[in-house]
């Protein structure tokens, strides 16, 4: 099965260690993805590592029209960094093989599986990319939440309905340049298990990072010249109507280095 590993930090704290500190839990971090599949698992996707929560701008329907504000979908002690995609037999094995990540030093990590369904329906009908728009792009990560009770209340016709919408503004993008990547959607917040840190051993629990009334449902990537851009393009979504989409810039320099330590031949899992 590919479960999604949610990695979340106190961004205040990180700051506040010294570049060799940072480095060096850097280092710990990629040794062990890098030994991941050892455990009987299955390195697949190194994700995305995010720029800080000061960078994301997040998008809310309200009284029919969309509303822009600076800063994360929700304001929480610890948010999310990054994330990435691994393989493991069920939920509990997938339990044993991060509980003993080091990152967990440095901040609770959150498994989802994968909603495998409705990402095979996206790769399905996601249309292939046409042009590439001009200019430079960035490459910006869209979270999408949602209250996964009203979603629930929604009949199969307006469910389907939603899907086509959302796919058929996806596949406008593509065409117009803005190379999105499905990424991936997640099953129910109700199938999560979350692993922290505490008293020198790993807490278990279900249920998602943060009771919050919308949790997180997916994610995909757009490409834009600037965070402005990304903003203008993704407002028009029509899953906007059900949700909050959280906008945040990837960072490249922590992907670039992740992609040179977990090359795929050093990870033929991968």
């Amino acid at each position: 099965m590919r479960f999604i590993c949610l990695g979340y930090a106190d961004e205040n704290a990180w700051d506040a260690m010294s570049p060799k500190e940072q480095s060096d839990a850097m280092e710990t971090c990629l040794a062990f993805d890098k030994e991941l599949g050892k455990g009987g698992g299955q390195w697949i996707s190194a994700g995305e590592a995010l720029q800080s929560v000061r960078a994301a701008k997040t998008l809310r329907w309200h009284n029919g029209k969309v509303i822009v504000t600076d800063g994360p979908f929700a304001e929480t002690k610890e948010q999310l960094g990054g994330f990435f995609v691994f393989g493991a037999r069920n939920m509990d094995h997938a339990v044993e093989l991060l509980s003993k990540h080091p990152g967990l030093r440095f901040g609770p990590m959150e498994i989802r599986p994968a909603d495998e369904q409705i990402n095979a329906l996206v790769a399905e009908r996601m249309q292939p990319i046409e042009r590439r728009a001009g200019g430079k792009m960035m490459r910006f990560i869209c979270l999408g939440y949602a209250d996964e009770n009203a979603c629930n209340d929604l009949t199969p016709s307006e469910q389907a309905a939603t899907f086509e919408e959302g796919l058929a503004h996806d596949n406008a993008l593509r065409r117009n340049g803005h190379s999105v990547n499905p990424g991936e959607a997640l099953q129910s917040a109700r199938t999560a298990k979350t692993l922290r840190w505490r008293g020198g051993k790993v807490m278990v629990t279900d249920g998602p990072f943060a009771e919050t009334k919308e949790q997180l449902g997916g994610f995909g990537v757009v490409e834009a010249k600037d965070i402005d851009h990304a903003v203008e393009l993704v407002r028009t979504h029509p899953c906007l109507r059900h949700g909050v989409f959280e906008i945040r810039p990837a960072d490249e320099q922590i992907n670039a280095l992740v992609a040179e330590r977990l090359r795929p031949d050093d990870n033929p899992g991968r």
